[in-house]
């Protein structure tokens, strides 16, 4: 089966890069603290552009094509758990329910995708309906990371949907 993963994580992990770079804003929160908070983001970063380039070398015609993109899937879903985990400082704890979000949104991309890449039993309409719900799981778990990352960067995502950041949500 020749199937194709959405591309998406490239243009995410480059809006990640730029906004773990930025300054957090000053009050409340100890430098070491922010300090620690900023390396848990950098190291959260690096494994999904880690995990990009990886994805994106996966040769479709393989025959270990789905064994090599379940495994990596995997790891992208343990890296989003992981930063679910994170306890944000203060000044950030208005985002933490977003990386909760992605996380869920990431955990049930990966359980759809496993299904098709792993279960024969599925025709060609469960397979494209399940690819279908994935790749939209998927963006909306990306579409969350990025929203985090534009807000510590101290920039207002207009895409976002969030009339102030203490009481934000953010909607499909």
């Amino acid at each position: 089966m020749n199937f194709y993963l959405p591309k998406m994580i490239t243009a995410f992990v480059i809006v990640l890069f730029l906004a773990s770079c930025g300054n957090a804003r000053a009050g409340g929160t100890s430098s070491e603290e922010l300090t620690a908070f900023r390396e848990t983001v950098d190291s959260f970063n690096s494994s999904i552009a880690a995990l990009d380039s990886e994805i994106n070398g996966i040769d479709a015609s393989s025959e270990n094509y789905a064994s090599d993109i379940t495994s990596k899937l995997s790891s992208l879903n343990s890296a989003f758990t992981d930063f679910a985990a994170v306890d944000f400082p203060a000044e950030f704890d208005y985002l933490e329910h977003l990386a909760d979000e992605a996380s869920d949104y990431m955990n049930s991309a990966v359980a759809l995708y496993l299904q098709v890449f792993t279960d024969d039993s599925l025709t060609g309409d469960d397979i494209a309906a399940r690819s279908e719900e994935a790749s939209s799981a998927y963006e909306s778990a990306f579409k969350r990371i990025k929203v985090i990352m534009t807000f510590l960067n101290g920039e207002a995502d207009p895409n976002a949907n969030m009339t102030s950041p203490e009481s934000g949500t953010l909607s499909d």
